[in-house]
Formats: C-alpha cells, structure tokens, sequence
C-alpha cells in the first residue's frame, strides 16, 4: 500500500502516462488527418475518426486545464 508521501510521486506517473497517451492519440489523429487531407472518406471512416477524436478529449479532460 502506498503511503501518503508517496502520493505526489504516484500522481505524478500517472499524469505522465495520461499525457503521453494523449499525445500518442493526438499524433494519430494528425497523421490520419493528413494522409486524409484530399480524399472523400467513406461514412464509416468519418464515425472511427470521431470516435478517435472523443477518445483524446476524454483523456484531455481528464486533468483539466489551467486557469490562466
């Protein structure tokens, strides 16, 4: 069991691996978008490529944002 020092650290990694995941997913989207660019997709490519798109926010909104 963790204690509660450890807490930071703990949080830390996980915020870490959640942004790595998201930019992972993000990049993706990119490349998709931009091998994409000049075609027609089919209805079906356009409901994963949103589904893609719902999946990153998701994991953006995990940890919100900073208050500027």
């Amino acid at each position: 069991m963790a204690k509660l020092n450890e807490l930071v650290g703990l949080v830390n990694e996980v915020n870490a691996k959640l942004d790595k995941a998201k930019d992972e997913v993000v990049a993706k989207i990119a490349a998709l978008e931009a091998s994409l660019a000049n075609v027609d997709l089919p209805a079906d490519a356009v409901e994963a490529l949103d589904a893609l798109k719902a999946k990153a926010q998701t994991l953006d909104d995990i940890v919100p944002d900073p208050v500027e």
